[in-house]
């Protein structure tokens, strides 16, 4: 099945086939070139570099890799399993096409390649979003828009950093899921998430029993009195807007909070809002 395409799609950011046909592309020594530091993804499986590896071995490099000039080195902007394949069989050369890209733009497009190929886990998404936010100082609205995601998306994602390290670690490593993850948010203590995280690695809690675990607890504690309807109601808005939402509910009466960290954060509420 064909994935869809995200934002302006990675052909409109970088026109590899053109350069091809028109054979603008290099052979550069394998040695002159270093991966990019502005790379999300963080972990490589080696058994599908190996694989890989195998087809390059079989087949050669159909697809050129692309780099940058960076003072006497080329640095990958899209390609870098290609050149861990290739490195791995001793190649000497890749094929290579050499454009000029800014630090952002690199970003963008390392980011867009991952995604498309499915490639980055949900941390390492967060962190490329988050990097992308405050080097081009844009709003999540702006960043959805370029990627392909709804705002909501994004802004749920961001949420992810905000738990422990460990938690991060274990959905990182796939350990837990997202969904995981967002009902563990609810509970105030960071070291009760963590105590929950840890029980769902142990005892395989599924997200609707972590769910239930959570809302008992916050009820038990008094820091929630909602009824299922609010809560539910409660629920939706968190995901809808990918912050703190309260809904304060009494005999009919009571108020709405929406929490907001920083003024990009209001503006993307507002912009749902209004």
């Amino acid at each position: 099945m064909a994935k869809k395409a995200l934002g302006k799609g990675l052909d409109a950011l970088i026109s590899v086939e053109t350069e091809v046909e028109e054979g603008n592309v290099n052979e550069i020594s394998i040695d002159d070139i270093v991966p990019s530091k502005n790379q999300p993804r963080r972990t490589f499986e080696e058994e599908k570099i190996r694989e890989l590896a195998e087809s390059i071995k079989e087949n050669g490099i159909i697809q050129p890799i692309v780099v940058r000039k960076i003072e006497d080195k080329y640095e990958i902007v899209v390609g870098e399993r290609r050149y861990r394949a290739a490195k791995e069989i001793g190649l000497k050369k890749i094929p290579a096409v050499i454009r000029d890209f800014s630090d952002e733009k690199t970003l963008e497009i390392a980011l867009i390649e991952n995604i498309q190929r499915e490639d980055l886990n949900p941390i390492e998404e967060a962190n490329a979003y988050r990097t992308i936010l405050k080097k081009e100082k844009i709003t999540q609205e702006e960043l959805a828009k370029r990627i392909g995601k709804s705002r909501s998306y994004v802004a749920n994602i961001l949420r992810l950093l905000d738990l422990p390290e460990k938690i991060q670690d274990y959905v990182s490593r796939g350990t837990i899921s997202v969904g995981h993850a967002k009902a563990i948010m609810s509970l105030k203590s960071e070291d009760e998430q963590i105590k929950l995280a840890e029980d769902i690695v142990k005892r395989g809690y599924s997200v609707r029993r972590v769910e239930g675990l959570t809302r008992e607890k916050n009820v038990s504690r008094g820091t929630s009195d909602k009824n299922p309807y609010i809560a539910d109601l409660e629920e939706k808005l968190i995901e809808r807007f990918g912050t703190k939402v309260q809904i304060r509910y009494r005999n009919g009466r009571g108020a709405l909070i929406i929490e907001f960290f920083s003024e990009d954060d209001l503006e993307r509420i507002l912009e749902g809002l209004l």
